[in-house]
């Protein structure tokens, strides 16, 4: 049960919010240019990290002054929503088979370094996976080609590469067909943001190496990639500190002289000791508008806050011709299902079977990065986090799909995915261009060891937006063991969408094996074996029960071998060639007759 943590500072904490003006745009507190050193050599020729440096990168790590984050404190929680239950709660399990399920499935790196940090990507020909404080580049079978090496090998040479201080992120940036990877550096008396950018698209050659001077500690930094900059939001524990980051995208991929400005961000939810982090959105597939602002977002907990449970929603105009004149803006407080996000007055929180020892939700941020998409007519955003869904400290997954087609962003549709007993928490979620919705996640209890999983929504059910994920849940790890060296997990986790294929979904996060941290890399479908085909009015189709299959020629659906097609009658929507209608009988086509 939790502990609720009143705190004498709340007058003030509201006091600090108000300060400012709100929703006024506010300038760079900085700007600054990057340390652009050249090209590193190729990452397949750089040597393989040695059993002690890893050794001597776990003893440092044990004394980062960082490491160990401030506690919660919920001075709102007597008048904080929901009363009971979570109202969006998912309680069952979907039932939708996996469609072609787990296709790929091999380990990744391991650690004894606490948190281990796993996240990764895939591209063309590559997975490239990093961990604190390595990289590694596999093929697409799961074959190592370059690596493990100490991630500051790359950034050899520009300031701050001189120590390897982790929280390492990997993205790749689809639209330029290149990767991004960034770690920041922490043991000088300026602390630096070390960002490469790759050459081409092949991850095993070289890239283009960056230092940026940062301000304060740039803890927990999530970047996006966007058409004008690559953005940043990090952790911030003072009240005068900067925390949101645009880094010139167009410079940096071509190795020019690259700027950066810097915001202090005046809206920041909750007490100024709390894990503050306003994440950037990643923009998939098309690129949003030419001119539209960068999208940052961050969680309102009202029992940490008060008001209400909100998603903050603000937007970067960035000007690299004049960068001083770049804004950052709140622009929008937008009320969400309520949540509980109170785990008690610590990072103890999530249990594990055979020890008294629990692992830390991180429930009060967003978790991975949220995900943007441009539609044409419409755009989305996808994003989760941890809660509790019936105050017994029993963790879930919410949710959102986020819609804008003109002026502010709403709600289409959220959840919060808990179907059994055991808790699921650090999810990581994104949307394929068949409007598929995959996500991963870790899972533990006291009667289970931390494993991993992963689940997803349909095109026919996402057409419905009812918050249901109505596949059936994957295991891509069983765990084997529970982790006593204490709470940090695997916070890092990422899940991406092939960007050959433009429907499979990469997912990697750790467990515990062979007592130290291990990590698994997974690809997945979730559209189903079963694929569902309108034959009235379709291309091809006269209409006609028993029309052979052969002639409805409809985007986004392909029947493949040992696949069951289901066909039926009914009005066919132009606009929604995947066909989700609520109306008409389903009867199995078995490649000769449709079976009534």
């Amino acid at each position: 049960m939790k502990t609720i943590s009143l705190i004498l500072s709340a007058f003030l904490v509201v006091l600090w919010i108000d300060l400012y003006p709100q929703d006024q745009p506010v300038y760079p507190k900085k700007v600054a240019s990057g340390t652009y050193l050249g090209l590193s050599p190729p990452l397949r020729e750089l040597p393989v990290v040695t059993a002690a440096e890893l050794k001597e990168y776990e003893e440092l790590n044990k004394v980062k002054p960082f490491n160990k984050w401030p506690d919660p404190s919920y001075p709102f929680q007597e008048t904080a929503l929901p009363n009971g239950p979570d109202p969006v709660w998912q309680s069952k399990m979907g039932e939708m088979d996996g469609g072609k399920g787990l296709e790929i499935n091999f380990a990744g790196q391991a650690s004894g370094v606490n948190p281990i940090d796993p996240n990764g990507c895939i591209g063309p020909d590559h997975y490239m996976q990093t961990i604190n404080f390595v990289y590694a580049i596999y093929d697409r079978t799961g074959t190592l080609v370059a690596g493990p090496t100490a991630l500051n090998q790359l950034f050899s040479g520009v300031p701050g590469s001189n120590c390897n201080s982790g929280d390492p992120i990997i993205l790749y940036d689809e639209q330029a067909q290149r990767w991004l990877v960034a770690e920041f550096s922490l043991c000088n008396a300026n602390q630096y943001m070390l960002i490469a950018v790759s050459q081409t698209n092949d991850p095993t050659g070289s890239w283009h190496k960056y230092s940026f001077d940062v301000h304060d500690t740039p803890d927990y930094m999530k970047f996006g990639v966007w058409r004008d900059a690559y953005y940043m939001g990090t952790n911030t524990h003072n009240a005068d500190s900067c925390d949101i980051y645009a880094f010139e995208r167009s410079q940096m991929l071509i190795g020019g002289s690259a700027d950066m400005v810097m915001f202090d961000n005046p809206w920041r939810p909750g007490t100024l000791q709390g894990v503050q982090c306003a994440l950037p959105a990643d923009n998939d597939g098309t690129f949003a508008a030419a001119g539209e602002p960068g999208i940052f977002m961050i969680l309102n907990n009202d029992a940490v806050s008060g008001g209400s449970d909100q998603i903050w929603i603000f937007e970067l105009a960035v000007n690299w011709t004049t960068p001083g004149s770049s804004t950052f803006n709140r622009v929008q407080q937008l009320n969400v299902p309520a949540f509980d996000a109170n785990f008690g007055a610590n990072w103890d929180n999530i249990k594990q079977q055979g020890t008294a020892q629990e692992l830390c939700s991180i429930s009060d941020l967003i978790m991975n990065i949220p995900q943007y998409m441009n539609w044409g007519t419409y755009e989305t955003i996808v994003l989760c986090h941890t809660v509790d869904v019936d105050n017994t400290d029993h963790a879930g997954i919410r949710w959102y799909e986020l819609r804008r087609t003109t002026g502010n962003w709403s709600i289409r549709q959220s959840g919060t995915y808990a179907p059994d007993a055991h808790s699921r928490w650090m999810g990581s979620i994104h949307m394929n261009m068949h409007q598929e919705i995959a996500m991963g996640y870790s899972i533990s209890s006291s009667t289970m060891y931390p494993g991993i999983r992963c689940t997803g929504q349909d095109a026919i059910e996402y057409a419905k937006a009812a918050g249901v994920m109505n596949v059936a849940e994957m295991t891509i790890q069983t765990g084997a063991q529970s982790k006593t060296w204490g709470n940090r997990w695997g916070d890092y986790s990422s899940i991406f969408v092939d960007p050959v294929d433009n429907r499979t979904f990469w997912y990697t996060q750790m467990y515990i094996g062979s007592g130290t941290h291990q990590s698994r890399i997974a690809a997945f479908n979730v559209f189903p074996t079963s694929i569902y085909v309108d034959l009235n009015a379709a291309a091809g189709g006269n209409g006609t029960i028993g029309s052979p299959i052969k002639t409805v020629t409809l985007a986004n659906q392909a029947a493949g071998p040992g696949t069951s097609v289901y066909v039926r009658v009914g009005t066919y929507d132009e606009s929604n060639p995947i066909l989700l209608h609520e109306d008409g009988m389903w009867r199995n086509y078995d490649g000769n007759a449709i079976i009534k």
